[in-house]
This record gives C-alpha cells, structure tokens and sequence, in this order.
C-alpha cells in the first residue's frame, strides 16, 4: 500500500469518478484504475463499487476511509514542514491567540513581523483558551500566545513566560465606585457583572476568584469579544475584570469612560501571557522568528 493508493479512495470519496480522480493526480486513467485494482488485490476485499457511471466506497472502503484521510493529510503536512522548515521567504505560519493576547497583544508583533518577512503568511485564529490549547494539541496550529497562571497537565506542551499580567476591575467612571478609597467583595458581587466569554481565561479567573471569595458574580451578560465587555462597562451596563495589559494597550482608557480598581478579598495567582508550543512537532524557521520577535517586547 501506498500514498498514492490512499490519495484515491480519498478523491474517489469526493470525486466519484475515475477520471476527475486522475485529472487531479496527475495520472491516466487506466493508471488510476491499475491502483484501484492492486490496492483491493492487496487487501483481499472490494473497496470501490461502480453504480451508473458512479465510482464509491464499499463498506470496507469506507472503513479505510478514515484512515487513508489521515495519513494523506500528515504526509502534506510533512511535506510542507520540510519545505518552509528552514526559509523565511515563503510558507505559513499558523498562530492561536486567547482572546486578550489575540486583541491587544499579538497584533503589534504580527505587524513588526509581517513587515520584515512579507513572503510569510500569518493565520492567526483568535479563540477563547480552552479552544486553543485543543487546536495546538490537534496540530490545527504552531503556536499558542494566550494567558496562564497554572502549569499545564500536558507532558507535550512547552510553556515559556513572556510577560506578567495583572487582572483588574473595571467599572464606567460615573459609577459610585469611582468615590470609594476601597472596594470589597460584597459590593462586586451586588453589581451587575458582564461575563466574559465561555472557555476564556478571564471567565475562568472570574469564577475561581468568586469561589476564592464565597460570593456568586451577578452574571447580567455575557459577551464573546474583550472589546464588547470594555465598551458595555463604559456605556454603564454593569462592571467587569479585564487584564492591566489590554488597558495599557488601549488609547487612553480613562477618557473611554472605564476606570480600574485592583481585585479585593482572596487573590487568584494573576496571569501571565505565554508563548506554548508542542515538544513533539519541529517549529519552523518563521515560528522560530516569531517566538524571537514575541519575546523582543
């Protein structure tokens, strides 16, 4: 069995005709139809089955289906690895961000890069954290930039600190809140409280610092974008947490309607933005500048 045999039960499950199946490999007919017949030879069964000038799948073919999508798509894969391995001229760079590093932290070093290497193309997926540690540990993605403030469980993942956050109340300036010397738990938890999204780093930090604390947040909203939270707390629609670092990287955050207060009661180890990649994949010429550019700020 080989790649090429792979490569046609997977376009004779798209394609379903022999010629469209050639015409994509490069290949004569009568060549595709030879490999048709030496794979089913070699595994003693039917796998493909001729329906009205239709080509699919037998049962058993659809069973190595699976399989044959696999190795097709690593053996890409590995072919794409090994030719942008060692250039900067050209290739892809695919890059995870939890939602406050993707907003306020990330795009600054994306242009910086972007501007030095132009013939590297950067994919950067925004995602809340859970999502992204899925996407780096599926190989969706090269590197992970996101926020932690505990070791991961997975052996396979490399964690290097760029940076110490800190994590922030915020609440509109009018608020009674802007008059106080100190703020204290109870009074968080009597206010509406918009909610970050599901899966993010901040919604955890919320929950564990109100479970720290004995209090249940006022959970009035939720919203999917750090932006959507900053703007409904400055259009006084409730108070919420936000990262110092997203503040910082705003334009002026006072005169936006938003003012900060450190987090009373039973702290939360606060966060860190963090470069993650995998131990087990080679990183890339371009993720290797990257990394170097990441920790350069």
């Amino acid at each position: 069995m080989n790649i090429v045999k792979l490569k046609i039960v997977v376009l004779i499950d798209k394609y379903k005709k022999i010629s469209d199946v050639a015409g994509v490999l490069g290949l004569k007919q009568p060549t595709v139809t030879f490999h048709m017949k030496s794979l089913e030879e070699e595994l003693g069964t039917a796998i493909f089955d001729t329906r009205r000038g239709r080509v699919i799948l037998t049962e058993a073919g659809k069973a190595l289906l699976y399989y044959a999508q696999r190795i097709t798509s690593l053996t890409d894969e590995a072919i794409n690895i090994v030719a942008d391995f060692d250039t900067l001229e050209r290739g892809t760079l695919r890059i995870g961000a939890g939602l406050m590093p993707g907003n306020y932290y990330l795009p600054t070093v994306a242009g910086r890069f972007m501007r030095q290497f132009p013939g590297i193309h950067l994919d950067i997926k925004i995602r809340a954290d859970e999502d992204i540690v899925r996407m780096l540990q599926q190989a969706d993605i090269d590197l992970a930039v996101m926020h932690t403030n505990q070791p991961f469980n997975e052996d396979n993942l490399e964690c290097e600190v760029l940076e110490e956050d800190e994590i922030v109340l915020i609440y509109p300036a009018e608020h009674s809140f802007a008059a106080l010397k100190k703020i204290d738990v109870n009074q968080i938890a009597q206010e509406r409280f918009i909610q970050h999204a599901a899966g993010s780093f901040i919604r955890g930090f919320s929950e564990r610092w109100a479970a720290a604390n004995q209090v249940n947040l006022w959970n009035s909203a939720g919203m999917d974008s750090p932006e959507a939270v900053k703007l409904a707390v400055q259009s006084r629609a409730g108070i919420s947490f936000y990262t110092k670092r997203g503040l910082l990287l705003m334009d002026d955050p006072s005169s936006a309607g938003v003012r900060t207060a450190p987090l009373p009661g039973n702290t939360v180890p606060d966060p860190q933005i963090t470069l993650i990649y995998r131990k087990d994949r080679p990183v890339t010429a371009a993720g290797r500048e990257f990394a170097a550019f990441l920790r350069s700020i």
